[in-house]
């Protein structure tokens, strides 16, 4: 870790469980540049619950939509995404890219009521 104020490198002086939460860790620390002393508080993340959370929803929102529905959407989403790349090479719209790829005319925008 850094040293907050001469931002050189740290060394931890001291560990132990923080009293209220045993899953969060306090550390007294010490910077090697200045000398400055300061605590720091850690905790973990419990990154497989979260994983297994976000795999739930999407199944979730899979069944709901079916099957067939769900790959439609897919290819959609590739259509979307190289459309996005090759408007980001040639500078047009992603809605005029579309369109052409499609076979059909791009939609017309509004003119600007601004100058």
């Amino acid at each position: 870790m850094i040293c907050p104020k001469c931002k050189a490198d740290t060394r931890v002086k001291d560990s132990r469980p923080h009293a209220d939460d045993p899953t969060v860790i306090r550390r007294r620390r010490q910077c090697d540049g200045c000398g400055h002393r300061f605590e720091t508080q850690e905790g973990t993340v419990d990154i497989v619950g979260t994983r297994a959370a976000k795999r739930a929803r999407a199944i979730r929102f899979r069944s709901r939509l079916g099957t067939e529905k769900y790959r439609e959407m897919k290819v959609g989403w590739r259509l979307r995404k190289a459309a996005a790349a090759e408007a980001a090479e040639t500078g047009q719209p992603v809605a005029e890219i579309l369109a052409r790829w499609n076979g059909v005319a791009a939609p017309s925008r509004p003119a600007s009521p601004h100058p």
